[in-house]
């Protein structure tokens, strides 16, 4: 226990500087823009047929489009070639969007998460030249200019072809980003895709990127990737979500629908482990062997924590909708969430105590909730962080409460009360990602006090009216990107008034 609470106090010594101290990767500050050289009269555009993973409906919502209804929002059919050796891949991503909203788009916009780091990215086309007249790349943000509004309900393709240096994972801070990164292990491809931002009331969201949180927002959409993998091991081993098969000559073909991102990691040094929930679902932890630490074997512990909270999940806000989880253990410093894919640091596995009463269990718990916290309901995470961070943080409480019922007075010690106790006078749940001066800072307020406000809740409501609406809220938000609106909304008139007290108390307004 000394050994883990050590090597904890580092991670806090590191996660307290100020914001000017942090040695995060910045945005690339660099505008590229460039107008295209072939161009057709306008009428001369024809819509593109549909390239679709779902069979498309018969009727069309709006009679001069291609039918689009009960498609999701974007459709990514992917061409990577990874060379491992390298760190290089090569992209060639084709793209069909439906336009949603009430309004024709003269442009459209894409997340370029890897352009955060310098040098990571390239882009090399945008095609057809006939549609896109010019193209804009600024940091995150690439903006596409039409030569004819999208109307809506109507679709566009495009295709980006692009190249990829994949980053070494650092040491400090900079090493949370690992999940886009390389070890000499692994090789994590996370946020690597382009994906079409959301369109908000008025303009695209897009956000600057932090080293504070996370700052992407995506709509749900179905990925078809073709990976061929050069330069490799010849046991060489894929983590990826959705359905996977391997080809002849280093080639993987994944199809992953109804996803907010598409993520895989690479390794020769993964060995699976694999356990089936009572609902059906198998969940594969892809790890560097059992990770013994004493007596305790880590793998174990990791994967039996996620079946257990996959399960008990899926009975309280909903069923899980596919019939595979995968859990990766990465060489980064933390755990991240991605649809169906997970990433629990190599650090918890390091210093796993061998029971529940440790990082492993609780991390790999909170990961497995951000499936309903994150991919399943989708929010804005950079200005409003809590409505998945406070929700998959006291998803771990819950948890030890059905399993762990002995460690609940642990968990809220060591997991929550050491740092946010009665003398915290921080930041409201509520800020935004950008109100932070630390990590810690943005963990005590976000995620800590998050949990404190939401068992607040339930002692109000009652332990089955809360958990009735979490399960409604689950229901109501699944596919969308939500608002605080949308939550709170749930509510009856006389839940309102009861819950106000806790609103002014941890956001400052009823």
């Amino acid at each position: 226990m000394f050994r883990l609470y050590a090597v904890f106090m580092m991670l806090l010594a590191a996660c307290t500087l100020s914001s000017a101290e942090v040695d995060a990767i910045p945005p690339t500050a660099t505008t590229v823009r460039v107008i295209q050289s072939t161009l057709v009269p306008t009428l001369e555009r024809q819509l593109q047929p549909i390239n679709t993973i779902t069979p498309a409906p018969t009727t069309p919502l709006n009679p001069g489009c291609e039918a689009t209804a009960g498609l999701p929002t974007a459709q990514h059919t992917v061409r990577a070639t990874v060379d491992y050796e390298l760190h290089r891949v090569e992209v060639e991503q084709a793209i069909f969007y439906i336009n949603r909203t009430d309004q024709p788009l003269t442009t459209l916009v894409l997340d370029i998460e890897p352009n955060r780091v310098p040098n990571a990215f390239t882009l090399n086309s945008v095609l057809p030249t006939e549609t896109v007249i010019s193209y804009e790349l600024t940091g995150r943000r690439l903006t596409l200019d039409l030569a004819t509004p999208i109307e809506p309900e109507c679709g566009l393709d495009v295709t980006l072809n692009y190249s990829l240096r994949v980053p070494e994972i650092q040491r400090g801070l900079s090493g949370f980003t690992g999940y886009f990164g390389y070890s000499i292990r692994q090789m994590n491809l996370g946020h690597w895709l382009a994906m079409v931002a959301v369109h908000g009331i008025d303009d695209w969201v897009t956000h600057d990127a932090i080293p504070i949180g996370e700052q992407t927002v995506s709509e749900i959409a179905d990925w078809d990737v073709t990976l061929t993998v050069t330069n490799a091991p010849p046991n060489m081993v894929v983590a990826a979500p959705g359905t996977l098969r391997a080809e002849d000559g280093g080639v993987w073909r994944i199809v992953h629908t109804n996803a907010r991102d598409f993520t895989l990691s690479l390794s020769p040094f993964y060995e699976v482990y694999e356990q089936e929930t009572a609902n059906g679902v198998t969940v594969q932890l892809y790890a560097f062997g059992e990770n013994v630490v004493g007596s305790a074997t880590g793998s174990q512990q990791a994967l039996t924590a996620a079946a257990q909270a996959m399960e008990m999940y899926s009975d309280l806000f909903g069923a899980y909708p596919y019939d595979r989880f995968v859990v990766i253990q990465g060489d980064f410093p933390d755990g991240m969430e991605f649809s169906d894919v997970v990433f629990v640091s190599d650090r918890w596995f390091e210093i796993n105590t061998g029971t529940a009463e440790s990082y492993l269990t609780f991390i790999t718990v909170h990961e497995t909730s951000h499936q309903w916290w994150y991919a399943r309901v989708g929010n804005d995470q950079a200005l409003v962080p809590w409505l998945d961070e406070a929700l998959a943080t006291y998803s771990e409480l819950v948890y030890y409460e059905e399993f762990e019922p002995d460690l609940v007075d642990w968990w809220w010690n060591f997991r929550v009360n050491q740092y946010v106790g009665d003398r915290f006078s921080g930041n409201n749940v509520d800020a935004t990602v950008y109100q932070f001066a630390s990590i810690r800072d943005y963990i005590n307020a976000v995620y800590l006090r998050g949990a404190i406000m939401l068992e607040d809740l339930r002692a109000v409501l009652g332990t089955e009216d809360f958990f009735d609406w979490l399960r409604r809220y689950a229901e109501a938000g699944s596919g969308r990107i939500v608002t605080p609106d949308d939550f709170w909304g749930l509510l009856t008139p006389e839940q309102i008034e009861l819950v106000a007290p806790i609103r002014v108390e941890y956001f400052g307004t009823p």
